[in-house]
């Protein structure tokens, strides 16, 4: 049995180990506006639902970038609007997902390098993308900042955002107000540099039976 001690090692270290056994994630194709109306888009890992009633979800997003000493974009962007669009991550657009995570200077148009395209929201000013089959249109409810802000690999935001509205394309429907997951193809982040695709044929599914449910076939049975 291996057993590995957190105590001592690098920030960039324990969040590899964290990475590499939290798996796997659901990545958050996050489009935000910059100050001159560009889209900006960017993949996050680091993300979750968090309840229904306010329908909340949380994305936690580094303070700083891993290049040089600044704020990443996004997390500029969100700070100014107050709202992001959360687009989900399927395997149509898995092969740029490297290409728009990259550190580029401020004014390149990861939607360009990526050609993708930007389709109007139905509640926020920041486009979703077109490219993807659904999007989470966000505001800002709560921002948690934890970690030491100067590490790239400590300091973060934890933005808590609540969901204003869903989008969604017809071909992961199965009802008008019901999503498919056999039909979603969402890609996940495994340990670096992997991903992994849940297509149907990689779906397996468990019946879910109430305790309750349980005592009653006893019952029955003595």
């Amino acid at each position: 049995m291996n057993v590995i001690h957190m105590s001592g090692r690098s920030p960039a270290h324990k969040q590899g180990l964290l990475s590499q056994l939290v798996v796997p994630r659901p990545i958050a194709m996050i489009t935000t506006l910059d100050p001159d109306g560009g889209v900006n888009v960017a993949p996050y890992s680091y993300y979750m639902p968090v309840c229904g009633e306010p329908p909340l979800i949380a994305v936690t997003i580094g303070a700083q970038r891993e290049g040089t000493a600044e704020p990443k974009d996004t997390w500029l962007n969100i700070e100014r609007t107050g709202e992001f669009v959360v687009n989900l991550t399927t395997v149509a657009i898995a092969e740029h997902i490297e290409a728009v995570a990259r550190e580029y200077p401020r004014g390149v148009s990861e939607m360009d390098v990526a050609d993708w395209r930007p389709v109007p929201s139905q509640v926020v000013d920041t486009p979703s993308l077109a490219d993807s089959p659904a999007h989470l249109e966000c505001r800002v409810h709560e921002v948690i900042d934890r970690g030491d802000h100067t590490s790239c690999f400590s300091g973060v935001h934890i933005v808590l955002a609540e969901v204003l509205c869903i989008t969604t394309d017809d071909s992961i429907m199965s009802a008008p107000d019901r999503i498919d997951p056999t039909r979603v193809r969402a890609v996940g982040r495994m340990g670096f540099p992997y991903f992994v695709a849940a297509g149907e044929e990689a779906l397996f599914h468990q019946e879910r039976v109430a305790y309750a449910e349980l005592e009653r076939a006893d019952t029955s049975a003595n």
